[in-house]
């Protein structure tokens, strides 16, 4: 054999040898849902918390990776939004406000679901992915990029229509970044999670049947963010008022704080009483367990 076609030749016979093998598939790829819960702290069963009424996300976690060293990225939801969804810390996406959006900074960065849409997948965004502004920007695309999907909803429930009017705040007619509640009297299906949950089965319903082409479903659940507002039957009944717990000697224990760490205090939590801390709190665990069913 002359050398000089060696390697052709070695290369022309494993072509030979493995086109004349069976068929291999290509690894399947994998679909994707994605779920994320707004304001959502570890008040949850798999957290090991004695209250919380969580069996879904309980069931979720056995079955997966539970992080118990997971960490938000900056106190404020869009940047920290910005940053998971970019794979870019902060500095980095020079996103430090939540009105701001990354195409701002940094146009050219791709973001988790287009990463995915590059590459073959269908990309789909229910609810709330990117900041939205609580409860006024719900029904809308709030703070979203385009660029990250080919479907999106936005569905809007009764806590952002009708059932507004009704909501108690600290601050009379403020909500989204003041603590404010509702037990709601309207059922889930009328609420806008649980619409987002009948929309998310409609169309992973219809995703399973385009089986030659993979799915990244995210649904943003807009629950527990406050305001607080829950179908008042069965989840404000799992948690009686006056069996939550409050913090006793709260002016005590901030007597030797640094100013940092009070530095998102809000006057508003000088009006609370211990009465409405429990109802606050029967609120939060309420909303959880609504979003979690």
């Amino acid at each position: 054999m002359n050398p000089t076609r060696r390697v052709p030749f070695l290369a022309f016979v494993l072509v030979s040898f493995l086109s004349a093998l069976p068929a291999i598939a290509a690894p399947a790829r994998k679909n994707v849902l994605f779920l994320i819960a707004d304001d959502l702290n570890n008040l949850l069963g798999c957290y090991g918390d004695p209250r919380a009424k969580t069996p879904n996300i309980d069931r979720l976690a056995a079955r997966g990776v539970r992080f118990d060293r997971a960490y938000c990225n900056f106190p404020l939801c869009g940047p920290s939004r910005n940053s998971f969804l970019t794979g870019l810390y902060p500095n980095s996406t020079g996103i430090l406000a939540n009105s701001q959006i990354f195409r701002q900074t940094i146009p050219a960065q791709l973001s988790m679901p287009q990463a995915f849409r590059q590459q073959g997948w269908f990309a789909a965004r229910l609810g709330k992915l990117y900041h939205y502004n609580v409860p006024n920007s719900i029904g809308t695309d709030g703070h979203d990029d385009p660029a990250s999907w080919e479907l999106e909803a936005n569905p809007a429930g009764v806590d952002r229509l009708s059932e507004q009017g009704k909501i108690f705040s600290l601050i009379p007619g403020s909500f989204g970044g003041t603590l404010s509640w509702l037990a709601s009297e309207k059922p889930d299906a009328d609420h806008t999670d649980g619409i987002l949950a009948d929309q998310a089965e409609w169309v992973l319903e219809r995703c399973a049947q385009r089986r030659e082409r993979p799915f990244f479903v995210a649904v943003g659940f807009f629950r527990p963010h406050t305001p607080y507002v829950a179908p008042k039957a069965p989840y404000f009944g799992y948690y009686p008022e006056a069996e939550m717990p409050v913090v006793t000697g709260v002016k005590e224990d901030q007597a030797d704080l640094p100013a940092a760490a009070l530095g998102s205090y809000k006057k508003e939590q000088d009006i609370l009483t211990d009465p409405l801390r429990r109802q606050a709190l029967q609120a939060y665990y309420a909303s959880i367990s609504f979003m979690d069913a």
